[in-house]
């Protein structure tokens, strides 16, 4: 929303002013500030990932991990709405005001991404499939971000992974969000759950927040969306002490087949 405004606002003086100093129809307005709104548009991807460039790319220090959350945000948001895409969330007051490790359904690629944009005020990173993380540019920022590969076909990976993001959310306060099913589910049901996602929770010792979303066709193009986030669930710090990964596991599942009618 608030690059959105400020794009619009910042094209429309451009025009305005190219459209006072110079003999042009009317019919020129519009196509000169779309042209002014995509151009002021690039100009600040390409310096966000200047940026990027220039930042330490490992273990950035606290404010400048700050920095680029922010802006990161910012930009999932703009281009999220480029898309045509509408997010929602609810339940974010029942959200741990300390870190957590966030669970929920996987319907999309978009996930990730959607509830990334919209929990403002958490600096929450993913675990992700390898093949995103070796995308080039994207690859990089999420790498700098502390997003983590995961390779659930090798065991050594997976638990490399799994302590890596306890470390996360314990030493360098990020939330971390996974998705227990494991990959993403076209279906109308949950897929199987992996307890061994819960593990994070446990080395941690932290709260788990659990979370739907879904998906509703909105506009003409295939992904113009309304997305609907929703906290459905928090297991406190004293439950995840008590209880293994399996009953993690299954009380995450019932709250996300409760919610979504299954």
């Amino acid at each position: 929303m608030i690059l959105t405004l400020l794009f619009t606002v910042l094209s429309g003086l451009i025009t305005a002013l190219v459209y006072s100093s110079a003999t042009l129809s009317l019919w020129w307005a519009l196509p000169l500030w779309l042209g002014f709104y995509l151009a002021v548009g690039l100009l600040y991807i390409v310096v966000v990932f200047g940026v990027w460039l220039i930042m330490p790319q490992k273990d950035p220090p606290p404010r400048g991990r700050y920095i680029c959350h922010r802006f990161i945000k910012l930009t999932l948001s703009w281009i999220l709405s480029l898309l045509g895409m509408r997010i929602t969330l609810t339940g974010a007051e029942t959200l741990p005001q300390i870190p957590f490790l966030l669970v929920g359904n996987h319907r999309s690629a978009f996930d990730p991404l959607c509830t990334a944009a919209v929990l403002t005020k958490q600096d929450i990173v993913f675990v992700a499939k390898p093949g995103v993380m070796n995308l080039p540019i994207l690859g990089t920022i999420l790498r700098h971000l502390h997003f983590l590969p995961i390779d659930r076909e090798n065991a050594r990976n997976a638990v490399t992974t799994i302590k890596r993001a306890a470390e996360l959310i314990k030493d360098v306060g990020l939330s971390v969000g996974i998705y227990p099913e494991g990959t993403r589910n076209k279906g109308t049901d949950l897929l199987p759950f992996h307890a061994g996602s819960f593990k994070i929770a446990k080395l941690a010792a932290c709260p788990v927040a659990v979370a739907t979303v879904r998906y509703e066709k909105h506009g003409l193009l295939p992904w113009n969306k309304r997305v609907q986030i929703h906290i459905v669930d928090i297991m406190d710090t004293a439950f995840v002490a008590e209880n293994n990964t399996a009953a993690m596991s299954e009380r995450a599942e019932a709250a996300i087949r409760a919610d979504m009618g299954l």
